[in-house]
Protein backbone atom coordinates (compact mmCIF):
# COMPACT_ATOMS: atom_id res chain seq x y z
CA UNK A 1 0.00 0.00 0.00
CA UNK A 2 0.90 3.46 -1.29
CA UNK A 3 2.12 5.61 1.83
CA UNK A 4 2.73 9.36 2.02
CA UNK A 5 6.69 10.05 1.98
CA UNK A 6 7.35 11.90 4.86
CA UNK A 7 9.54 15.25 4.26
CA UNK A 8 12.70 13.24 4.91
CA UNK A 9 12.77 10.43 3.30
CA UNK A 10 11.47 12.04 -0.10
CA UNK A 11 14.74 14.05 -0.03
CA UNK A 12 16.41 11.05 0.25
CA UNK A 13 14.57 9.03 -2.87
CA UNK A 14 15.32 12.33 -4.74
CA UNK A 15 19.09 12.37 -3.80
CA UNK A 16 19.57 8.56 -4.20
CA UNK A 17 17.44 9.01 -7.53
CA UNK A 18 19.08 11.90 -8.52
CA UNK A 19 15.57 13.75 -9.81
CA UNK A 20 13.20 16.03 -8.24
CA UNK A 21 9.55 15.16 -6.97
CA UNK A 22 6.70 16.36 -9.09
CA UNK A 23 3.67 14.45 -7.80
CA UNK A 24 1.22 11.88 -7.13
CA UNK A 25 0.15 9.73 -10.18
CA UNK A 26 -3.12 7.94 -10.34
CA UNK A 27 -0.19 4.84 -10.12
CA UNK A 28 2.92 5.61 -7.74
CA UNK A 29 4.58 9.22 -7.37
CA UNK A 30 6.26 11.10 -10.59
CA UNK A 31 10.45 12.60 -10.44
CA UNK A 32 11.95 14.50 -13.25
CA UNK A 33 15.14 14.32 -14.08
CA UNK A 34 15.99 17.06 -16.85
CA UNK A 35 19.72 16.32 -17.39
CA UNK A 36 19.41 13.21 -18.06
CA UNK A 37 15.79 13.17 -20.00
CA UNK A 38 14.30 11.39 -17.89
CA UNK A 39 11.40 11.02 -15.38
CA UNK A 40 10.70 8.26 -13.31
CA UNK A 41 7.51 6.64 -12.01
CA UNK A 42 8.30 4.96 -8.53
CA UNK A 43 5.34 2.31 -7.33
CA UNK A 44 6.39 0.41 -4.03
CA UNK A 45 6.90 -3.21 -5.17
CA UNK A 46 4.25 -4.76 -2.78
CA UNK A 47 1.81 -2.57 -4.80
CA UNK A 48 2.04 -4.48 -7.79
CA UNK A 49 2.23 -8.08 -8.76
CA UNK A 50 4.32 -10.49 -11.34
CA UNK A 51 1.53 -9.89 -13.75
CA UNK A 52 1.73 -6.24 -13.58
CA UNK A 53 5.05 -6.05 -13.97
CA UNK A 54 5.80 -8.30 -16.93
CA UNK A 55 2.92 -5.89 -18.47
CA UNK A 56 5.34 -3.31 -17.65
CA UNK A 57 8.20 -5.07 -18.72
CA UNK A 58 6.52 -5.17 -22.12
CA UNK A 59 6.15 -1.91 -22.65
CA UNK A 60 9.85 -1.62 -23.66
CA UNK A 61 9.64 -2.60 -27.02
CA UNK A 62 6.33 -1.30 -28.01
CA UNK A 63 6.17 0.53 -31.20
CA UNK A 64 6.06 4.45 -30.29
CA UNK A 65 3.40 6.58 -30.40
CA UNK A 66 3.34 10.68 -30.70
CA UNK A 67 1.43 11.32 -27.66
CA UNK A 68 2.84 9.05 -25.25
CA UNK A 69 6.46 9.29 -23.65
CA UNK A 70 8.33 6.47 -24.27
CA UNK A 71 8.93 3.85 -22.06
CA UNK A 72 12.56 2.93 -21.58
CA UNK A 73 14.50 0.20 -19.48
CA UNK A 74 15.71 1.97 -16.18
CA UNK A 75 20.07 2.54 -16.12
CA UNK A 76 19.94 0.56 -12.56
CA UNK A 77 17.69 -1.99 -12.83
CA UNK A 78 13.34 -2.03 -12.99
CA UNK A 79 13.60 -2.49 -8.96
CA UNK A 80 15.49 0.22 -6.47
CA UNK A 81 15.76 0.14 -3.03
CA UNK A 82 15.71 4.23 -2.87
CA UNK A 83 15.34 5.61 0.88
CA UNK A 84 15.30 2.59 2.97
CA UNK A 85 12.17 1.08 0.60
CA UNK A 86 11.89 -0.71 -2.56
CA UNK A 87 9.95 0.44 -5.88
CA UNK A 88 9.06 -0.29 -8.85
CA UNK A 89 10.73 1.80 -11.50
CA UNK A 90 9.21 2.67 -14.57
CA UNK A 91 11.88 5.01 -16.79
CA UNK A 92 10.56 7.16 -19.33
CA UNK A 93 12.80 9.06 -21.59
CA UNK A 94 11.61 12.66 -22.50
CA UNK A 95 13.03 16.15 -22.03
CA UNK A 96 9.67 17.92 -21.20
CA UNK A 97 10.80 20.72 -18.65
CA UNK A 98 7.17 20.35 -16.33
CA UNK A 99 4.11 18.09 -15.70
CA UNK A 100 0.54 19.21 -15.97
CA UNK A 101 0.88 19.31 -11.96
CA UNK A 102 3.70 22.10 -12.15
CA UNK A 103 0.76 24.03 -14.89
CA UNK A 104 -2.18 23.95 -12.35
CA UNK A 105 -0.01 25.57 -9.30
CA UNK A 106 1.38 28.56 -11.77
CA UNK A 107 -0.39 31.59 -10.91
CA UNK A 108 -2.05 32.82 -14.42
CA UNK A 109 -5.08 31.47 -14.84
CA UNK A 110 -4.81 31.69 -18.52
CA UNK A 111 -2.18 29.73 -18.70
CA UNK A 112 -3.30 27.11 -16.73
CA UNK A 113 -6.56 26.74 -18.62
CA UNK A 114 -4.55 26.41 -21.69
CA UNK A 115 -2.52 23.69 -20.45
CA UNK A 116 -5.42 21.83 -19.67
CA UNK A 117 -7.33 22.04 -22.44
CA UNK A 118 -4.55 20.60 -24.36
CA UNK A 119 -4.98 17.47 -22.14
CA UNK A 120 -8.43 17.59 -22.98
CA UNK A 121 -7.30 17.42 -26.46
CA UNK A 122 -5.37 14.85 -25.99
CA UNK A 123 -7.42 12.49 -24.49
CA UNK A 124 -9.24 10.85 -27.19
CA UNK A 125 -5.58 9.33 -28.63
CA UNK A 126 -4.95 8.99 -25.06
CA UNK A 127 -7.21 6.44 -24.12
CA UNK A 128 -7.23 4.95 -27.76
CA UNK A 129 -3.56 3.99 -26.73
CA UNK A 130 -3.96 2.66 -23.75
CA UNK A 131 -7.88 1.92 -23.02
CA UNK A 132 -10.80 3.53 -21.71
CA UNK A 133 -9.84 2.98 -18.13
CA UNK A 134 -7.57 5.19 -18.60
CA UNK A 135 -7.17 7.64 -15.71
CA UNK A 136 -4.22 10.29 -15.46
CA UNK A 137 -3.30 12.84 -12.87
CA UNK A 138 -1.93 15.93 -13.38
CA UNK A 139 1.83 14.62 -12.53
CA UNK A 140 1.03 11.76 -15.25
CA UNK A 141 0.82 14.40 -18.07
CA UNK A 142 3.55 16.29 -19.04
CA UNK A 143 4.29 19.30 -21.00
CA UNK A 144 7.00 19.43 -24.02
CA UNK A 145 6.93 22.69 -27.20
CA UNK A 146 5.26 19.79 -29.26
CA UNK A 147 2.01 19.65 -26.56
CA UNK A 148 0.89 17.74 -23.74
CA UNK A 149 2.14 14.04 -23.73
CA UNK A 150 1.16 11.11 -21.32
CA UNK A 151 3.30 9.28 -18.96
CA UNK A 152 2.07 6.09 -19.76
CA UNK A 153 0.80 2.68 -17.99
CA UNK A 154 -0.81 -0.17 -18.86
CA UNK A 155 -4.80 0.00 -18.31
CA UNK A 156 -4.61 -1.47 -14.41
CA UNK A 157 -8.05 1.00 -13.42
CA UNK A 158 -8.30 2.28 -10.32
CA UNK A 159 -5.75 1.56 -7.24
CA UNK A 160 -7.52 -0.34 -4.35
CA UNK A 161 -9.20 1.71 -1.44
CA UNK A 162 -6.33 1.08 0.60
CA UNK A 163 -3.68 3.16 -1.96
CA UNK A 164 -6.32 5.47 -2.63
CA UNK A 165 -6.49 6.47 1.65
CA UNK A 166 -2.62 6.30 1.51
CA UNK A 167 -3.27 8.90 -1.34
CA UNK A 168 -5.56 11.01 -0.37
CA UNK A 169 -4.92 13.64 -3.08
CA UNK A 170 -5.88 10.98 -5.75
CA UNK A 171 -9.41 10.53 -4.23
CA UNK A 172 -10.42 14.55 -5.53
CA UNK A 173 -9.84 12.71 -9.04
CA UNK A 174 -12.28 9.65 -8.56
CA UNK A 175 -15.16 9.42 -10.47
CA UNK A 176 -18.49 8.68 -7.81
CA UNK A 177 -19.05 5.40 -9.28
CA UNK A 178 -15.28 3.96 -8.76
CA UNK A 179 -15.73 5.82 -4.95
CA UNK A 180 -19.06 3.95 -4.21
CA UNK A 181 -17.79 0.66 -5.64
CA UNK A 182 -19.85 0.59 -8.86
CA UNK A 183 -19.11 0.32 -12.41
CA UNK A 184 -18.23 3.20 -14.26
CA UNK A 185 -21.44 2.70 -16.51
CA UNK A 186 -21.68 5.71 -18.85
CA UNK A 187 -19.19 8.11 -17.50
CA UNK A 188 -15.31 8.49 -18.44
CA UNK A 189 -13.29 8.05 -15.55
CA UNK A 190 -10.90 10.29 -17.83
CA UNK A 191 -12.84 12.89 -18.62
CA UNK A 192 -13.93 12.99 -15.25
CA UNK A 193 -10.00 12.95 -14.07
CA UNK A 194 -9.34 15.96 -16.11
CA UNK A 195 -12.82 17.40 -14.92
CA UNK A 196 -11.16 17.72 -11.81
CA UNK A 197 -7.93 18.95 -12.67
CA UNK A 198 -9.67 21.67 -14.86
CA UNK A 199 -11.59 22.90 -11.92
CA UNK A 200 -8.23 23.49 -10.04
CA UNK A 201 -7.89 26.28 -12.43
CA UNK A 202 -10.96 28.08 -11.17
CA UNK A 203 -10.91 26.87 -7.46
CA UNK A 204 -8.63 26.04 -4.49
CA UNK A 205 -8.50 22.05 -4.01
CA UNK A 206 -10.79 21.21 -1.32
CA UNK A 207 -9.15 20.85 2.02
CA UNK A 208 -10.43 18.15 4.13
CA UNK A 209 -9.88 14.68 5.94
CA UNK A 210 -9.37 11.75 3.88
CA UNK A 211 -13.04 9.87 4.97
CA UNK A 212 -14.90 13.11 4.31
CA UNK A 213 -12.97 13.41 0.70
CA UNK A 214 -14.25 10.00 -0.14
CA UNK A 215 -17.45 10.65 0.81
CA UNK A 216 -17.86 13.60 -1.16
CA UNK A 217 -16.20 12.13 -4.15
CA UNK A 218 -18.80 9.33 -4.20
CA UNK A 219 -21.21 12.21 -3.91
CA UNK A 220 -19.63 13.85 -7.17
CA UNK A 221 -19.47 17.18 -5.23
CA UNK A 222 -15.80 17.37 -4.53
CA UNK A 223 -15.28 21.07 -5.35
CA UNK A 224 -18.66 22.24 -3.27
CA UNK A 225 -19.44 25.77 -4.43
CA UNK A 226 -16.88 28.05 -2.10
CA UNK A 227 -16.65 31.24 -3.60
CA UNK A 228 -14.08 32.23 -1.33
CA UNK A 229 -11.58 29.61 -2.42
CA UNK A 230 -12.04 31.47 -6.43
CA UNK A 231 -8.30 31.22 -7.76
CA UNK A 232 -9.71 33.72 -10.12
CA UNK A 233 -9.24 37.65 -10.42
CA UNK A 234 -12.71 39.00 -9.33
CA UNK A 235 -13.74 40.66 -12.31
CA UNK A 236 -13.90 37.53 -14.23
CA UNK A 237 -16.74 36.51 -12.53
CA UNK A 238 -18.74 38.83 -14.78
CA UNK A 239 -17.30 37.78 -17.79
CA UNK A 240 -20.34 34.97 -19.04
CA UNK A 241 -17.27 32.97 -21.13
CA UNK A 242 -15.92 32.43 -17.67
CA UNK A 243 -18.72 31.52 -15.86
CA UNK A 244 -20.27 29.04 -18.82
CA UNK A 245 -16.66 27.15 -18.79
CA UNK A 246 -17.14 26.89 -15.23
CA UNK A 247 -20.63 25.86 -15.05
CA UNK A 248 -19.96 23.38 -17.59
CA UNK A 249 -17.02 21.43 -15.78
CA UNK A 250 -19.25 21.40 -12.61
CA UNK A 251 -21.84 19.62 -14.24
CA UNK A 252 -19.43 16.98 -15.95
CA UNK A 253 -17.95 16.19 -12.68
CA UNK A 254 -21.47 15.19 -11.24
CA UNK A 255 -21.95 13.78 -14.60
CA UNK A 256 -24.73 15.83 -15.91
CA UNK A 257 -22.52 17.52 -18.74
CA UNK A 258 -21.25 17.28 -22.18
CA UNK A 259 -18.85 13.99 -22.74
CA UNK A 260 -16.94 15.67 -25.53
CA UNK A 261 -13.51 15.95 -24.37
CA UNK A 262 -12.91 18.09 -27.68
CA UNK A 263 -15.91 20.53 -27.13
CA UNK A 264 -14.73 21.15 -23.01
CA UNK A 265 -11.57 22.12 -24.57
CA UNK A 266 -13.37 24.51 -26.74
CA UNK A 267 -14.95 26.09 -24.10
CA UNK A 268 -11.96 26.55 -21.62
CA UNK A 269 -10.24 27.72 -24.91
CA UNK A 270 -12.90 30.73 -25.10
CA UNK A 271 -12.76 31.05 -21.21
CA UNK A 272 -8.69 31.88 -21.66
CA UNK A 273 -9.39 34.04 -24.13
CA UNK A 274 -11.62 35.99 -22.31
CA UNK A 275 -9.95 36.34 -19.04
CA UNK A 276 -7.66 39.00 -20.99
CA UNK A 277 -9.41 41.91 -19.69
CA UNK A 278 -8.82 43.89 -23.04
CA UNK A 279 -10.74 41.11 -24.99
CA UNK A 280 -13.13 40.78 -22.36
CA UNK A 281 -13.97 44.40 -22.31
CA UNK A 282 -13.77 44.85 -26.64
CA UNK A 283 -16.57 41.79 -27.03
CA UNK A 284 -19.07 44.01 -24.65
CA UNK A 285 -18.30 47.10 -26.25
CA UNK A 286 -18.95 44.86 -29.86
CA UNK A 287 -22.07 43.89 -28.32
CA UNK A 288 -23.05 46.99 -27.76
CA UNK A 289 -22.55 47.16 -24.37
CA UNK A 290 -20.52 50.20 -23.78
CA UNK A 291 -21.25 50.85 -20.21
CA UNK A 292 -20.71 47.77 -19.00
CA UNK A 293 -17.61 47.82 -20.96
CA UNK A 294 -16.34 50.67 -19.03
CA UNK A 295 -17.82 49.14 -16.21
CA UNK A 296 -15.84 45.71 -16.44
CA UNK A 297 -12.84 47.38 -17.39
CA UNK A 298 -12.90 49.36 -13.76
CA UNK A 299 -13.41 46.26 -11.87
CA UNK A 300 -10.62 44.44 -14.03
CA UNK A 301 -8.43 47.96 -13.41
CA UNK A 302 -8.47 46.59 -9.44
CA UNK A 303 -6.83 43.54 -10.68
CA UNK A 304 -4.73 44.15 -13.27
CA UNK A 305 -4.24 47.54 -13.82
CA UNK A 306 -2.65 48.39 -17.58
CA UNK A 307 -2.25 51.03 -19.72
CA UNK A 308 -3.94 49.67 -22.99
CA UNK A 309 -7.15 48.98 -20.55
CA UNK A 310 -6.70 52.56 -19.88
CA UNK A 311 -6.71 54.18 -23.56
CA UNK A 312 -9.08 51.38 -24.35
CA UNK A 313 -11.64 52.22 -21.58
CA UNK A 314 -10.91 55.91 -22.40
CA UNK A 315 -11.75 55.48 -25.68
CA UNK A 316 -14.94 53.60 -25.28
CA UNK A 317 -16.26 56.42 -22.90
CA UNK A 318 -15.26 59.09 -25.47
CA UNK A 319 -16.58 57.04 -28.40
CA UNK A 320 -19.53 55.55 -27.33
CA UNK A 321 -20.86 56.73 -23.96
CA UNK A 322 -20.01 60.64 -24.87
CA UNK A 323 -18.57 60.82 -22.03
CA UNK A 324 -15.29 63.15 -22.38
CA UNK A 325 -15.02 63.94 -18.54
CA UNK A 326 -14.76 59.90 -17.50
CA UNK A 327 -12.60 59.34 -20.46
CA UNK A 328 -9.95 62.40 -19.40
CA UNK A 329 -10.17 60.38 -16.00
CA UNK A 330 -9.09 57.59 -17.26
CA UNK A 331 -6.59 59.21 -19.12
CA UNK A 332 -4.78 60.82 -16.91
CA UNK A 333 -4.58 57.51 -14.84
CA UNK A 334 -3.10 56.29 -17.75
CA UNK A 335 -0.23 58.89 -18.00
CA UNK A 336 0.35 58.62 -14.51
CA UNK A 337 0.78 54.71 -14.88
CA UNK A 338 3.35 55.02 -17.84
CA UNK A 339 4.26 58.46 -18.60
CA UNK A 340 6.56 57.75 -21.64
CA UNK A 341 3.91 56.56 -23.64
CA UNK A 342 1.99 59.15 -26.50
CA UNK A 343 -1.31 56.81 -26.61
CA UNK A 344 -2.72 58.79 -23.61
CA UNK A 345 -1.35 62.57 -24.61
CA UNK A 346 -2.82 62.39 -27.92
CA UNK A 347 -6.10 61.14 -27.36
CA UNK A 348 -6.31 63.95 -24.05
CA UNK A 349 -5.25 66.61 -26.80
CA UNK A 350 -8.58 64.72 -29.15
CA UNK A 351 -11.32 65.10 -26.25
CA UNK A 352 -10.11 68.69 -25.11
CA UNK A 353 -9.38 69.75 -28.32
CA UNK A 354 -12.10 68.51 -30.72
CA UNK A 355 -14.77 68.44 -27.61
CA UNK A 356 -14.33 71.65 -26.43
CA UNK A 357 -17.00 73.24 -26.85
CA UNK A 358 -19.23 69.98 -25.12
CA UNK A 359 -16.95 70.16 -22.34
CA UNK A 360 -17.44 74.04 -21.85
CA UNK A 361 -21.06 74.13 -22.54
CA UNK A 362 -22.00 71.26 -20.01
CA UNK A 363 -20.00 73.02 -17.08
CA UNK A 364 -21.27 76.53 -17.95
CA UNK A 365 -22.43 78.02 -14.77
CA UNK A 366 -21.89 75.32 -13.09
CA UNK A 367 -18.24 76.15 -12.26
CA UNK A 368 -15.39 78.60 -12.21
CA UNK A 369 -12.76 79.01 -14.95
CA UNK A 370 -10.54 76.81 -12.96
CA UNK A 371 -11.61 73.79 -14.11
CA UNK A 372 -11.07 75.04 -17.97
CA UNK A 373 -8.04 76.16 -17.11
CA UNK A 374 -6.91 72.82 -15.47
CA UNK A 375 -8.09 71.16 -19.28
CA UNK A 376 -5.57 74.01 -20.59
CA UNK A 377 -2.93 72.93 -18.62
CA UNK A 378 -3.75 69.09 -19.09
CA UNK A 379 -3.72 70.03 -22.60
CA UNK A 380 -0.36 71.64 -22.79
CA UNK A 381 1.51 69.01 -21.15
CA UNK A 382 0.51 66.57 -23.50
CA UNK A 383 1.33 68.23 -26.35
CA UNK A 384 5.21 69.00 -24.69
CA UNK A 385 5.20 65.15 -24.00
CA UNK A 386 4.31 63.69 -27.53
CA UNK A 387 7.37 62.66 -29.40
CA UNK A 388 8.44 65.55 -31.94
CA UNK A 389 7.72 63.79 -34.81
CA UNK A 390 3.47 63.56 -33.77
CA UNK A 391 3.46 66.99 -32.51
CA UNK A 392 2.90 68.61 -35.88
CA UNK A 393 0.24 65.66 -36.56
CA UNK A 394 -1.85 66.84 -33.25
CA UNK A 395 -1.37 71.10 -33.80
CA UNK A 396 -4.96 70.93 -34.43
CA UNK A 397 -5.57 69.82 -31.71
CA UNK A 398 -3.82 72.01 -29.76
CA UNK A 399 -4.80 74.94 -31.68
CA UNK A 400 -8.44 74.37 -30.85
CA UNK A 401 -7.65 74.21 -27.12
CA UNK A 402 -5.74 77.76 -27.47
CA UNK A 403 -8.45 78.95 -29.14
CA UNK A 404 -11.45 77.70 -27.07
CA UNK A 405 -9.62 78.72 -23.68
CA UNK A 406 -9.36 82.60 -25.82
CA UNK A 407 -5.64 82.23 -26.20
CA UNK A 408 -5.77 84.14 -29.02
CA UNK A 409 -2.88 85.61 -29.67
CA UNK A 410 -1.19 82.57 -28.80
CA UNK A 411 -3.21 80.11 -31.10
CA UNK A 412 -2.32 82.31 -33.52
CA UNK A 413 1.73 82.21 -33.11
CA UNK A 414 1.07 78.64 -32.83
CA UNK A 415 -0.40 77.91 -35.53
CA UNK A 416 1.36 79.85 -37.54
CA UNK A 417 4.80 78.22 -36.29
CA UNK A 418 3.50 74.79 -37.27
CA UNK A 419 1.94 75.54 -40.51
CA UNK A 420 5.88 75.94 -41.51
CA UNK A 421 8.26 73.62 -42.50
CA UNK A 422 10.92 76.01 -42.44
CA UNK A 423 9.94 78.39 -44.90
CA UNK A 424 7.14 76.12 -46.46
CA UNK A 425 3.32 76.77 -45.94
CA UNK A 426 1.80 73.60 -45.44
CA UNK A 427 -1.43 74.91 -47.43
CA UNK A 428 -2.64 71.11 -47.43
CA UNK A 429 -3.07 71.18 -43.59
CA UNK A 430 -6.24 72.86 -43.88
CA UNK A 431 -7.67 72.20 -40.60
CA UNK A 432 -4.15 74.46 -39.01
CA UNK A 433 -5.37 76.92 -41.67
CA UNK A 434 -8.87 76.94 -40.87
CA UNK A 435 -7.32 77.78 -37.33
CA UNK A 436 -5.18 80.28 -38.48
CA UNK A 437 -8.03 82.18 -39.99
CA UNK A 438 -10.14 81.73 -37.30
CA UNK A 439 -7.77 83.20 -35.06
CA UNK A 440 -7.23 86.24 -37.16
CA UNK A 441 -11.09 86.68 -37.06
CA UNK A 442 -11.44 86.50 -33.52
CA UNK A 443 -8.34 88.88 -33.11
CA UNK A 444 -10.45 91.58 -35.44
CA UNK A 445 -7.83 91.29 -38.28
CA UNK A 446 -9.88 91.13 -41.03
CA UNK A 447 -7.90 91.55 -43.78
CA UNK A 448 -5.41 88.52 -42.79
CA UNK A 449 -8.29 86.07 -41.89
CA UNK A 450 -9.29 87.29 -45.37
CA UNK A 451 -6.20 86.35 -47.02
CA UNK A 452 -5.77 82.83 -45.43
CA UNK A 453 -9.38 82.29 -46.34
CA UNK A 454 -8.80 83.19 -49.52
CA UNK A 455 -5.70 80.16 -49.61
CA UNK A 456 -8.00 77.44 -47.82
CA UNK A 457 -10.33 78.19 -50.33
CA UNK A 458 -7.81 77.65 -53.38
CA UNK A 459 -6.18 74.46 -51.15
CA UNK A 460 -9.54 73.13 -51.40
CA UNK A 461 -10.04 73.53 -54.89
CA UNK A 462 -6.42 71.91 -55.77
CA UNK A 463 -7.14 68.93 -53.55
CA UNK A 464 -10.36 67.84 -54.91
CA UNK A 465 -8.85 68.01 -58.41
CA UNK A 466 -5.70 65.95 -57.35
CA UNK A 467 -7.37 63.60 -55.03
CA UNK A 468 -5.23 63.84 -52.56
CA UNK A 469 -7.27 63.68 -50.02
CA UNK A 470 -10.83 61.91 -48.74
CA UNK A 471 -13.79 63.59 -50.11
CA UNK A 472 -15.19 63.20 -46.58
CA UNK A 473 -12.52 65.38 -45.04
CA UNK A 474 -12.52 68.16 -48.01
CA UNK A 475 -16.13 68.16 -47.29
CA UNK A 476 -16.27 68.98 -43.73
CA UNK A 477 -13.44 71.28 -44.39
CA UNK A 478 -15.43 72.61 -46.95
CA UNK A 479 -18.01 73.29 -44.53
CA UNK A 480 -16.13 74.55 -41.75
CA UNK A 481 -14.49 77.47 -44.81
CA UNK A 482 -18.02 78.18 -45.27
CA UNK A 483 -18.78 78.43 -41.80
CA UNK A 484 -15.95 81.23 -41.49
CA UNK A 485 -16.56 82.74 -44.78
CA UNK A 486 -19.82 83.91 -43.47
CA UNK A 487 -18.46 85.11 -40.07
CA UNK A 488 -15.92 87.23 -41.71
CA UNK A 489 -18.44 88.60 -43.91
CA UNK A 490 -21.21 89.07 -41.03
CA UNK A 491 -18.16 91.09 -39.06
CA UNK A 492 -17.59 93.42 -42.07
CA UNK A 493 -20.70 93.96 -42.39
CA UNK A 494 -21.42 95.01 -39.16
CA UNK A 495 -18.21 97.08 -39.40
CA UNK A 496 -18.89 99.02 -42.23
CA UNK A 497 -23.00 99.55 -40.51
CA UNK A 498 -20.98 101.24 -37.59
Amino acid sequence: MTTTLEASQAAAVAAELDAEYVGVGWWGTLHRAPHRRRWYRLIPVEEIDGDQRSELLAWHTRPRRPELVPVVPGEQGEQRQLGGRWFQVVSYETDAPRSLADALAGRAAAARLASVAGALRALPAWRAAIGPELVALPADIVLSGHGPLLLPLPAWGAPSVGQLFAEPERLAYLAPEAARGLPAGDRDPGLHALGVAALHCFESPPDAGTERLLQRAACGAVFAPRPHDSRLPSWTRRVEPVRAAHEQLRAVVTGLGSTDPVRLADALDEARRAMDPLVAVRSLRSAGQPRKAVGLAHAALVDSPGYPLLILAAEIAHEDLRDPLEALSLLERAVQADPGRPEAYAAQLSIIGGLWAVVQGRLAGATDGSFAHRLLTTARTAFDRLPSDLRRDHAHEMALCLIGQGELAEANAFAHRWLHDGTTLMWWRLDLMLDYAETFLLLGRLDEAGQVADQVQAGLRRLRENGQMAQRDIHEHGLRYADLVRDLHHRRGRGAGA
